[in-house]
């Protein structure tokens, strides 16, 4: 389970960035939609006043803007609707710029008044900045500069536009530039709230998971293997010593001991496994079915941390101590009930190594005497 931090905190295994963007976008397209109906709605009443004029082609463009205002008004309640396509968003997004260029070009073709051009321009560059992914942007920009160029060719023009061309290639490059920056600041966006959502779940130190990870991983490990029948079982692993290493080398050395300990462990450990630093100088392992013994788990620690050592054998011999526990299918117990029993062991093991049984806080129990 390495990568079952980010699935809590909400992070999509494959690709985080377009699931985010494809929500947004989808959210709010139908207020896009709806903002370029109106505009193609402003579009049919400026061609029905030069319909009025008899300026030839008026009409007509008066009557495909209004049933393009239509057909966007319609979209964008199909898109409200349709709460669970957001996959779908660049696509639609793009058909939805692509229908509102669409009037502006055919009024062009039709009055040859090349201030329709204008229209066309600020809905591919505005809109498509703030809606679409620069692949897609690129695709619609490419399909509404050809609608416009063969437009220029069909409409009666005396000379080509040049300023209107360098003004709407302008725009576009702007729309570009916009588009990328948008997408680069969505990363960086997505990429602090990652940070910052694991921050709250994993140990800064270790990169292991930390309480409140181990809360949220452990008791759904729990949930789902007794949904499955199978077992749980958890070790709590504490370094000896590590306080005399603190007082000794400094705390840089202690955290250098604490990183080798959670380093050995995640190497051992199998990837189904859940590794928390549960404190100072403790760790926990929760895992499906009987878990490792905690004497091997102890001796495999200890030759690994050997292998390198982090500070002298002087100052530190590598010695964990380890207890574990396991809850069966049938058990009611819970992950709190797992912990303490693991928690329970490690310090019986502890106390028994060192010649008596010992409460937490390290103290000598008093023995009973026999034959009192």
């Amino acid at each position: 389970m390495r990568d079952d931090i980010a699935l809590v905190v909400g992070a999509d295994p494959g690709n985080p960035d377009d699931v985010r963007r494809d929500a947004a976008v989808w959210s709010t397209l139908p207020a896009i939609a709806c903002g370029l109906a109106g505009w193609t709605a402003i579009g049919s009443l400026l061609a029905t006043v030069q319909a009025f004029n008899d300026q030839p082609g008026a009409l007509l463009t008066a009557v495909t803007a209004l049933l393009t205002t239509v057909v966007l008004a319609a979209l964008a309640g199909v898109v409200k609707l349709r709460v669970s396509l957001s996959r779908w968003a660049d696509p639609v997004a793009a058909a939805t710029i692509a229908i509102a260029a669409a009037p502006f070009v055919v009024g062009l073709a039709l009055t040859s008044d090349v201030a329709w051009s204008l229209g066309a321009v600020v809905a591919m560059t505005a809109a498509g900045a703030l809606l679409l992914s620069i692949r897609w942007l690129v695709v619609t920009l490419y399909a509404v500069w050809l609608g416009w160029l063969i437009a220029l060719a069909v409409a009666d023009l005396r000379e080509w536009p040049l300023m209107w061309l360098a003004g709407a290639a302008a725009l576009t490059a702007l729309g570009v530039v916009v588009c990328v920056s948008r997408r680069h600041l969505v990363q960086a966006l997505a990429r602090a709230e990652e940070t910052a959502a694991l921050a709250s779940v994993r140990d800064s130190l270790t990169g292991l998971a930390n309480r409140r990870g181990l809360s949220m991983l452990g008791q759904q490990m729990v949930e789902v293997a007794r949904r499955q029948g199978d077992a749980v079982h958890c070790v709590y692993v504490d370094i000896d010593q590590l306080a005399h290493v603190n007082e000794v080398a400094g705390h840089d050395a202690g955290d250098e001991v604490v990183v080798a300990v959670a380093d050995a462990l995640r190497s051992m450990t199998r990837s189904t496994d859940v590794v928390a630093r549960w404190g100072g100088d403790e760790f926990c392992v929760i895992g499906p079915g009987a878990g490792m013994a905690p004497i091997e788990l102890e001796r495999r620690i200890r030759e690994r941390v050997m292998q390198n050592p982090p500070v002298p054998d002087a100052v530190w011999s590598p010695r964990v101590c380890a207890g574990g526990a396991m809850l069966a299918p049938w058990d009611s117990g819970t992950m709190d009930t797992l912990l303490g029993k693991a928690d329970q062991e490690m310090y019986l093991r502890r106390a028994l190594r060192r010649g008596g049984p010992r409460s937490r806080s390290g103290q000598a129990q008093e023995q009973p005497q026999s034959g009192s």
